[in-house]
């Protein structure tokens, strides 16, 4: 999917792309998933924090002993909090010095929509950008130790397809279908995360990206 943006006497056309990305291995979250293969991470989200990041991922494992283990030996965790733990599934907040990867794509102007799965050291993300960031991403990504393969790149002449993930798209139909934003609401956001076997922790996630990124698109369209 792309849009169309224009920029004084120039159209500049967004493309939305989804990328394998192999970072080097001193990343700590590589560092964390080769460590547990077999486990499945979600970045949740990433954001800039003092001297450092603050993010919350979700982890798909059937030892939470062992993940947390392998956080007290990764020098560039701070410090993390288990807050949520339910059958095998763990959400956890934490804060970190860095990450190679997420330095790379902010200078490369690219701000990846989570979640992001990373499995084994790999990871997929998805972005919309134009052509000559996507082009700088790759530079940046070379430069710092890290392969990647183009899972898909898609365009269009209409964005409003790429408005909302796959998983968004899902959690917002099956919200609407069940009634989460009737008055009053027919199911909570309990119920409504376990009929998506996601946790409740995510479900929250989801549906405040979901709901931040429809809001702005009807402000950003319609004159109020």
């Amino acid at each position: 999917m792309n849009r169309l943006i224009s920029v004084g006497d120039r159209t500049i056309v967004m493309a939305s792309v989804r990328l394998k990305i192999v970072p080097p291995p001193e990343e700590w979250f590589v560092k964390l998933s080769t460590e547990r293969p077999d486990d499945e991470f979600t970045l949740l989200t990433v954001t800039n924090a003092r001297d450092g990041l603050f993010g919350v991922f979700e982890v798909e494992t059937d030892d939470v002993e062992t993940v947390t283990a392998t956080l007290d030996d990764i020098d560039e965790i701070r410090s993390y909090d288990l807050s949520h733990a339910e059958n095998r599934t763990a959400v956890i907040q934490y804060t970190a010095t860095e990450s190679i990867v997420h330095a790379a794509t902010v200078d490369a102007g690219v701000v990846p929509v989570c979640p992001v799965t990373v499995t084994d050291g790999e990871m997929v993300a998805s972005a919309t950008v134009s052509h000559e960031h996507l082009s700088r991403l790759g530079d940046r990504l070379r430069e710092i130790g890290a392969t990647f393969e183009v899972l898909s790149l898609s365009q269009t002449a209409d964005g409003r397809g790429n408005l909302l993930t796959d998983a968004q798209r899902e959690f917002v139909a099956e919200a609407v279908e069940r009634g989460y934003y009737d008055t009053p609401r027919r199911c909570t956001l309990t119920e409504l995360a376990a009929e998506l076997d996601i946790t409740t922790g995510a479900a929250s996630g989801m549906a405040h990206r979901a709901e931040e990124r429809i809001l702005k698109a009807f402000v950003n369209e319609t004159p109020l």
